[in-house]
């Protein structure tokens, strides 16, 4: 099962922690089963079309991933928010 790590700004929206073991073969199919587990993280990750957010970044295996992209079962899926401010 791939491996998928969260960051701590989501934290409040991730009940169930921030690392989460979840099978899937392509970047969508391990999104849609996080977000069975974990329902109020798909709003910060996707938006109303179903496209990853622009200050969202995504790798699998440390490669920026779109959401056809494929998964292995010893893959590590990070998420990554933009951080803004001054």
């Amino acid at each position: 099962m791939a491996q998928v790590r969260l960051p701590r700004v989501l934290e409040p929206a991730a009940r169930n922690g921030l690392k989460h073991e979840i099978e899937g073969g392509t970047l969508i199919e391990v999104l849609d089963r996080l977000f069975a587990r974990e329902p109020a993280l798909k709003g910060h990750l996707l938006d109303e079309q179903g496209s990853i957010r622009h200050h969202v970044l995504i790798f699998v295996d440390g490669t920026r991933a779109d959401l056809q992209a494929a998964v292995g079962t010893s893959s590590e899926v990070r998420v990554l928010q933009a951080v803004s401010g001054g």
